[in-house]
């Protein structure tokens, strides 16, 4: 039986990650280190307090929570798709209407062109009806003054 070239450097990683939870970190004011900062610093405590028990449940509760967040990124693509769907439909259907309607005034204008045309040469005549004057309200007008005879006129 051969040995597995990657047991060395499984047995190192192991020891690296054990080792890793042991180091002391330190708290100097508002930020940490691994080496201490001065007279002010204090060591913290990094062992994990938690049973293997609790563990497992945060475990569980994470993975969960992970699921539940997959589904529910899915709910969201598949409402988002149907939304630029509906947008897209109501768009060319915006687009359609558009055309539809240029397509009317055209032909309106085409009518309108062809009738004038046709009065012209002798079709039916068409009276213009001219628009009343727009009413103006004014206050009454100011007295008018009587004339007096200038000094060198005969009365």
């Amino acid at each position: 039986m051969k040995p597995c070239p990657l047991a060395p450097l499984t047995l190192v990683m192991l020891l690296a990650c054990s080792s890793a939870s042991a180091q002391t970190v330190y708290r100097c004011g508002n930020s940490y280190s691994q080496a201490p900062c001065g007279t002010d610093a204090r060591a913290i405590q990094t062992d994990d307090p938690r049973t293997d028990a609790q563990r497992m449940a945060a475990q569980q509760g994470l993975a969960r929570d992970k699921a539940l967040a997959r589904e529910m990124e899915a709910s969201r693509r598949k409402d988002e798709a149907q939304a630029m769907a509906n947008i897209k439909s109501e768009q060319a259907a915006l687009t359609r209407k558009a055309a539809a309607d240029k397509k009317s005034e055209d032909k309106k204008s085409r009518e309108a062109k062809a009738s004038a045309k046709s009065k012209k040469a002798g079709g039916l005549r068409t009276v213009q009806v001219q628009e009343p004057d727009v009413f103006t309200a004014a206050g009454p007008a100011a007295p008018k003054r009587a004339k007096t005879p200038s000094k060198g006129s005969a009365p």
